[in-house]
């Protein structure tokens, strides 16, 4: 292996799954993406449909000796292929999964209930895996000299957004993630400093801006939530998604090297997520950035951080 961390792509989707004829650049699976360290550490963060081929691979090429999955919500969409996940239902197998409570459910009892009565015929305690599933909030975990930081997201529910560091290199995660959604986008990148007389509002914007940035702050690879056109959000700001236009701008603001446009939505061709590169990329050229903007695709090849 000759990359620090390999990143690759199993599902980029929101919302459900897709099967059409113009979508197989970019792909049609909810999400799931996969992290490989070259100390042979394999995470994955979320379980949506995109975890079923990754099961298959994992299958046919062999399982790694510790593997650690990371939800961030219980939305189907991050969660709907888990039950299909066949390394779970092999003994010998060990498998860590995180994640957050939702209110008094437990996480462990949130991934029960996906598989039972009326909705799946085949329950959680099928699994021959050796299975240990821990409730987490906002904390650090370290994994073989990884060290992987969750933090909550602006999403409904309870939902984690989790950065990963590693050899100097860091990954932030933020799929399903609504930043700074009550305010005007103009006032959130007003640089203040000490010594201005502020509102308790704009103190509020101050305090969110503080915590926001810092967890994105210079990540080699950001993968955001950008489900909506500019055009479209008047009408859907507040369902818990980012438009293009706001991830590409707090991309730059936090000095992100590298934003991947992610959580397509589920109408959209390649060639629409093509158009949305495009514009991103303008943006960044009209704010003086020069912050590389791309779309996660399931067909292209794995991102390689060096």
């Amino acid at each position: 292996m000759n990359s620090i961390l390999e990143i690759v792509f199993w599902g980029v989707r929101g919302s459900l799954p897709i099967s059409n004829a113009d979508i197989s650049n970019y792909g049609g699976s909810t999400s799931c993406v996969g992290v490989i360290a070259d100390n042979g550490t394999h995470l994955v963060f979320d379980g949506g449909s995109g975890i079923h081929p990754l099961g298959i691979k994992y299958m046919k090429e062999g399982f790694p000796a510790d593997l650690s999955i990371f939800i961030t919500h219980a939305h189907w969409d991050h969660i709907q292929g888990l039950p299909f996940f066949a390394p779970a239902f092999v003994p010998g197998n060990k498998i860590r999964f995180f994640g957050c409570n939702q209110g008094t459910v437990s996480f462990k009892e949130v991934l029960k209930h996906q598989m039972e009565n009326p909705y799946f015929p085949v329950k959680l305690s099928s699994w021959l895996a050796d299975i240990d599933i821990e409730s987490i909030g906002e904390t650090t975990i370290d994994i073989n000299d990884i060290k992987i930081v969750s933090t909550y997201a602006e999403h409904p529910g309870m939902t984690l957004g989790y950065r990963l560091d590693y050899k100097g290199k860091s990954v932030v995660y933020l799929p399903d993630n609504e930043p700074f959604s009550k305010y005007d986008m103009e006032t959130v990148f007003v640089e203040r400093d000490g010594n201005d007389d502020l509102d308790m509002e704009t103190m509020f914007l101050e305090d969110q801006k503080s915590k926001f940035f810092s967890f994105i702050n210079n990540a080699d690879l950001l993968i955001h939530d950008a489900q909506y056109t500019p055009e479209e959000y008047g009408s859907k700001a507040g369902w818990g998604h980012s438009n293009f236009e706001l991830a590409v701008r707090v991309a730059l603001y936090g000095k992100v090297k590298h934003l991947v446009l992610f959580h397509h939505d589920a109408s959209r061709s390649d060639k629409d997520i093509d158009e949305i590169v495009e514009r991103s990329t303008q943006i960044v050229s009209q704010q003086g950035g020069v912050m590389k903007v791309t779309a996660a695709s399931q067909s292209r090849p794995s991102l390689k951080l060096t």
